[in-house]
């Protein structure tokens, strides 16, 4: 392969890179991962006609929870098909969404997920087709990451917008939490 062919490939391979990483990030109705407070977010799904179905601290193990990692279940959200919606946040600060989606045996719905989202943010940067095998397809910004999720053996498909540099701080809150739970004896007869 000629040096000028290399050139191409290699100008080629690195503005892919760029792009991404200077890609918007994604905000679903306007809800900014690691920004939006709990507050603004509830009120935001409030204006768009959601309903808030659920809600609660989220569960480490049994009956111990995490106090500063909050979820609100909502149905009625403003998207085609979609069953139900899930925010979670930690310290009030919003750190994901889960859209859960129904799922037919032949994973149609995933097909045409997938093609939403990547008309929308481009080719992913993780695709697995769901034969035999569960369906992902894997998107990253920044901060964010958009993951589409079918699981092989389920009848509900799910789009999940996380922030993870947040995300990760919610999972070492329930570390935290965990350990100074189960590190105190309890007493009792």
């Amino acid at each position: 392969m000629g040096f000028r062919i290399k050139m191409f490939y290699l100008i080629l391979f690195f503005s892919f890179l760029t792009f991404n990483a200077f890609a918007e990030e994604p905000a679903p109705f306007g809800l900014i991962l690691g920004k939006s407070t709990k507050e603004e977010a509830l009120a935001i799904m409030e204006k768009e006609g959601a309903v808030l179905i659920d809600s609660g601290y989220r569960v480490i193990k049994g009956d111990i929870v995490n106090p500063y990692v909050e979820g609100f279940d909502f149905e009625n959200v403003p998207i085609e098909n979609i069953q139900e919606a899930t925010l979670w946040f930690f310290n009030e600060t919003l750190f994901q969404i889960v859209y859960t989606f129904p799922l037919s045996m032949d994973k149609d719905e995933f097909y045409v997920m997938f093609e939403i989202l990547k008309s929308k943010y481009g080719r992913p940067i993780k695709y697995v087709k769901p034969y035999l095998a569960d369906g992902v397809a894997i998107w990253r910004f920044k901060d964010v990451e958009i993951r589409l999720l079918a699981p092989w053996v389920s009848s509900d498909m799910y789009v999940t917008y996380t922030h993870i540099p947040l995300f990760r701080k919610a999972e070492q809150s329930d570390y935290e939490v965990m350990k100074k739970e189960t590190s105190t004896p309890k007493k009792g007869l």
